[in-house]
C-alpha cells in the first residue's frame, strides 16, 4: 500500500501537465490559425488542470485526516487491551 499514494501523484502530475499542454496548444494554435473556436477549449483544458490541483489537495487533506483517525483509533484499541489484560 505504500507505492499508492507515489502512484497517484505521478498520475496526478502527469494529468496536470497534459491538460496544461493541451491548453496552451489549443489556445495558441486557434490565434495563429484565426480559429477562435480552439482559444475557448483550450482553455477549458487550462480550467480542467487547475481543477485536478485543488481536488488533489483536497483528496490529499482527506487522507489525513483518516489516517489521523485511524491512528487514534488503534491507539484506543491498544489502550482497552491494555486495560483488558490487567483484569
Amino acid at each position: 500500500m505504500s507505492g499508492a499514494p507515489v502512484v497517484s501523484r505521478t498520475l496526478t502530475i502527469v494529468a496536470i501537465a497534459f491538460l496544461t499542454f493541451d491548453g496552451a496548444a489549443l489556445a495558441a494554435l486557434g490565434v495563429m490559425s484565426g480559429r477562435l473556436l480552439l482559444v475557448p477549449v483550450g482553455l477549458v483544458f487550462f480550467v480542467a488542470a487547475g481543477m485536478i490541483s485543488l481536488y488533489w489537495r483536497w483528496y490529499r487533506r482527506k487522507w489525513e485526516e483518516i489516517a489521523d483517525k485511524r491512528r487514534g483509533v488503534r491507539d484506543e484499541v491498544r489502550e482497552m487491551r491494555r486495560l483488558l489484560s490487567e483484569e
